[in-house]
This record gives structure tokens, sequence and C-alpha cells, in this order.
């Protein structure tokens, strides 16, 4: 038989600043300033509906209000504001507005729905602090510890050593150290964590982990790292700021030293990047084989966009984009990088490089050319410089003693070496004014023979 025990015993209380309105279990005992439950105890309070298999309920003195409620045994919460409260022990201050809680062996406290977009968080040890809002009790902070766990937003399973939830203005979640973030096949290590659910934000101190890239590497993830990484839910936009670090097999190694932005969609029952922009000084390296690498150098905007497969790259007045490839480096205001899909990763199918090319050689004085284009093929190994405009392509060589003024300059590499040649009206000297352009441009360049 349960009993209704308020009605009866304890009328004092209906009127008392935090109320317990009515009391119920199978086994009753009071000595005066303490009430014993056992077996199916229910509470309705202003802290919401408790339930557990054992109570006690201490006050003061007699006729005081209940000023301490400890709840043992299958402790079950439903809070009032929001949110439920499981564990096995449960130690209420309503003096201190305070709580202590813990779990049954080999289980956590789980403290379930704390806002209405998917909050939840799991611990081992936890305290609880209230504040009152008209006849009730709001939860005001939850401080938790050992092994904790925060699921939000269903997609999002976060661990640390701690995490503390904020309730008291906006609320937020924040967790450290040794943070880890899970979200499919996602996975971030950062310093710290602080989730934002009324904003859908989730901001990383430090961070680094992989990221699924199906689209750009069919078996790998991408590696990164960064100073902050400030995640958008709602968008599946990833903001990553300072000394951006980046690895992928398909794309190459990226570092950025402002910030990279990273979208993500859904493909099938996965998510992948679907597209990267980075601004501010940023360079991409790519390993084309085991002796043969290219590095672009961009001080504008990079965007990699996964439905054209293609890398897009400007540079503001008076800072050119550059390009290192095989002994020389190139500037140019443009740069497009068009990818093919691989059976297991994307890669690079044809650099174009526009406006304003000027090429020179990396170790020593030994070649120079100026164009309107640029155009590499990885495959063929091949280079081709062309212009758009009346004015020709030129091209010089100290190794080979060539000088070559065409529409077009056509570069190869095979296994004999590297053949050159031009290609429309060519001329193998130039007039005094390409001269004179070629020297104000490159100071090496010699007009006749080698650079002294």
């Amino acid at each position: 038989m349960r009993y209704a025990l308020l009605s009866l015993l304890f009328p004092l209380l209906l009127s008392a600043e935090i109320t317990t309105s009515s009391i119920s279990s199978k086994k009753a005992s009071y000595d005066g300033n303490a009430l014993m439950l056992k077996g199916e105890v229910e509470l309705e309070h202003a802290l919401g509906h408790l339930q557990s298999g054992a109570a006690r309920l201490i006050r003061e003195s007699e006729g005081a209000p209940f000023t301490s409620i400890y709840l043992r045994d299958d402790v079950r919460i439903a809070l009032k504001n929001r949110g439920e409260i499981h564990c096995a022990k449960a130690d209420f201050d309503f003096n201190d507005l305070k709580g202590k809680l813990l779990p049954a062996r080999g289980q956590m406290i789980e403290f379930l729905n704390l806002q209405t977009e998917p909050l939840s968080l799991l611990s081992k040890e936890a305290e609880i602090e209230f504040v009152r809002e008209n006849n009730s009790l709001r939860v005001a902070k939850i401080k938790a510890c050992k092994s904790v766990e925060v699921h939000y937003s269903e997609d999002f399973v976060l661990t640390a050593d701690g995490a503390t939830f904020s309730n008291t203005k906006t609320p937020y979640v924040w967790a450290s150290p040794n943070c880890v973030l899970n979200h499919f096949d996602d996975q971030i290590q950062a310093e710290r964590i602080e989730i934002l659910p009324a904003s859908s934000k989730m901001i990383l101190s430090s961070p680094s982990g992989a990221l699924s890239s199906p689209t750009f590497s069919e078996d790998e993830l991408m590696e990164f790292s960064c100073n902050k990484l400030v995640w958008e839910r709602a968008l599946q936009m990833l903001t990553m700021k300072g000394n951006v670090k980046l690895h992928d097999a398909g794309i190459g190694d990226l570092y950025c030293e402002d910030e990279v932005e990273i979208r993500q969609k859904e493909v099938g029952d996965k998510w992948a990047l679907s597209q990267i922009s980075a601004k501010g000084k940023t360079s991409l390296q790519y390993k084309l084989d085991a002796d043969f690498e290219h590095t672009l150098v961009c001080y504008g905007q990079m965007e990699l966009n996964q439905d054209r497969l293609a890398l897009t790259l400007e540079s503001p007045i008076g800072q050119p984009l550059e390009y290192f490839h095989d002994g020389m480096k190139l500037t140019a205001d443009h740069a497009e990088l068009d990818y093919t899909q691989g059976k297991d990763s994307i890669h690079p199918e044809k650099l174009l490089l526009q406006g304003n090319i000027q090429l020179s050689t990396t170790e020593d004085s030994s070649r120079c050319a100026i164009a309107d284009q640029f155009a590499y093929f990885p495959d063929e190994k091949k280079i081709i410089l062309s212009t758009k405009q009346e004015n020709p392509v030129l091209f010089w060589d100290a190794e080979q003693k060539l000088s070559i003024s065409a529409r077009e300059i056509h570069i190869t590499r095979g296994e004999k070496g590297e053949n050159i040649k031009g290609v429309g009206n060519v001329r193998f000297a130039f007039s005094s004014t390409e001269n004179a352009l070629l020297k104000k441009l490159f100071p090496f360049y010699q007009i006749n023979g080698r650079p002294q």
C-alpha cells in the first residue's frame, strides 16, 4: 500500500519558500526532523517530480520546511524547467541551492534533454546548482567530471575529463581538458570545446583531427590542425582560424595563416566535404610523384569546389600568386587547377595560370620568360606558355643558349630530358624592346651568353 503523507503530517510545508507539495511511498517513518521513505518514493517538489527507491528528508527544526533531501536507488527527476536526471544517489541542500550526484557502479549519471535542441550530459560524478524562479527551481549550472560525455543534436558526441553546463543567461556547455569530438567519421581533439545551443555553434580551442572527405579521398580522412575552429552545426560549416594545416591525399598539403572555411554535405549515410575556401596567405603543396612536387602560394582567396572538382586562386593587386615547379618560379594574377576523379582519390589534371605570367628559376639565374598564360598537364608532363595579346611569349634559357619569341612555347619532359619548341611566328632572337623588357623584369638576364 502506498501512503500520501503530506496533507496529514506536514501542513507547514505548503507555505515554505521551496515547497514539497506531495509525498508518497510504500513505507514511511518520522522522528520530528527527518522523514524516512522506502519503496516507490515520489515527491512533487519545486525542483520537479522526484522518484527513487528510498529517500530521507531533513529539516533543521520541528515545524520548519525540509531543507535537505537525500534520494537513493534508481533516482529519476523530471525537472520543472526542462530535462531529466537519472542517477543512483542525489543529495540536495536547498539552503545553499546545491546538489551532489553519483551513479550506480559501472553506470553514468544522466542529464537528459537539457535544451530544445537535443543536449544531454553524462558523467561519473556531478554537482548541480539551482536558482529560484517563481515557484520552482531552475538548474543554473551542472559541473560534471570523470568520463564525461556530451551528446549534442543527435550527431555529435563529445568526451572530456570535465564539462560544465551553464544556464544562467545564454545556455552553453564548455568541456576541458582532453576533449574528443566525434561526428560520424569525423574525429577532433581539442584543449577546450564550447557548445552554444542557441546559435547552433561549437567553438574548439587548439583543435586537430580528421574529417571525412570521400569525394576527395575515398579511403583516407583529411587531417587538420589550427588555433581555433568554429563549427556551425545548422549550416554544416567549419571555420578554421590561425595557422591552419590540412593534409589530404587528393588535394595535398595546405597551409593558411589566416582562415579556412569548410562546408559539408550529406552523401548517403555520411557527411562529406563539399567546399574548401581560404583567405590570407595560403600555400598548397602536392607531390606529383616520388621525386616531383609543385606548390601554389596565394595571398587572396583560394576555393576548392567539390561539384566542379576545381580549385581557383585569386591574389590582390601588388601581391601576385606564386607557383613553384621543377626548379622554376612563376607569378600570375589568377589560377585554376582542375582535378579528375581517380579510383581512390582526385588528382590534378590541368593547372592554368593567367595574367602577367613571369617565369624564373629558383636556384640559379639560367631561365626566364613572360607570357599571358601558363598551362601545365601533369600526366603528360607538358607545359604550354601562350599569349592572348599581340605581344608574343618571350622565353630565354642560358644553359641551352636559347632565345625564343613565339605565340606559344611548349616544354615537355621525357626520359631523354626536356624538349623546348616554339609554335606560331617563331623567332630565335629578341628585339631591342624585348631585350629591354626582359632586363627590366629579370636583372640577371643577359642578352648574349650565360649570366655572370
